[in-house]
């Protein structure tokens, strides 16, 4: 924070004002893709809620897609750093996958307008491929080598990363939903190594494990 209030104040006015701009207009499209499509959602809607003239935004942004991009490298990138710093200690691949679906989880409850815009986005990146999965097939291919995951390929294993993640904060997020965040990520964590070949007594351990170091103090919805 003092790093980037140090990098605001050596800015030009002219490029403070600049910065501003494209600041609330991806707070703009954060805000509207949290909850509907980005093709249901225009310029001209994005431009009133960020309260810019409509030139500015193509000043910033050559279109819908290009800040659709944007908000999700954003927030992709501030849930991804603190998965790093999560694990930054940790080798056990296994561990690995269920501390980040825990963070992803605090994340949600701390965050919920940007996890519900990087859901929304993210459903155009499943490739297992993708740039944006480089962490889980790292940790996937460690366990493969390790013998700690067995039974399945990578392109499999990332898709069912993926998809357990995004049912477990979907499901936290839902407001019907009475179970607690802990109890939820022990469930679908231990789930999800099971699914990746680890035993069930190991599964659930090390659910249990990840959900107590990184959700035992639960931040208020």
């Amino acid at each position: 924070m003092v790093e980037s209030n140090m990098r605001r104040a050596a800015l030009p006015r002219g490029g403070r004002q600049r910065e501003r701009t494209r600041n609330a207009i991806l707070a703009a499209g954060q805000q509207l893709f949290a909850t509907r499509a980005l093709e249901s959602v225009t310029i001209d809607e994005i431009v009133e809620v960020a309260d810019v003239a409509k030139g500015s935004f193509y000043n910033h942004f050559n279109g819908k897609e290009g800040l659709a991009q944007a908000v999700l490298e954003m927030v992709r990138g501030d849930c991804e750093f603190r998965v790093f710093a999560a694990n930054r200690d940790v080798s056990h691949p296994p561990l690995r996958l269920v501390r980040a679906m825990c963070v992803v989880i605090r994340y949600a409850m701390e965050h919920p307008e940007r996890l519900q815009s990087l859901l929304g986005l993210s459903e155009r990146h499943t490739a297992y491929n993708s740039t944006f999965n480089v962490g889980i097939n790292a940790d996937l291919n460690q366990g493969l080598e390790d013998g700690s995951f067995s039974g399945m390929d990578i392109e499999a294993g990332v898709l069912v990363v993926i998809g357990l993640i995004t049912i477990a904060v979907r499901h936290v997020m839902a407001a019907e939903t009475e179970a607690a965040p802990a109890t939820i990520a022990v469930s679908l964590g231990a789930a999800l190594l099971r699914s990746l070949g680890v035993s069930a007594a190991d599964a659930a351990a090390t659910a249990a494990d990840a959900a107590e170091a990184i959700l035992h103090s639960e931040p208020a919805r």
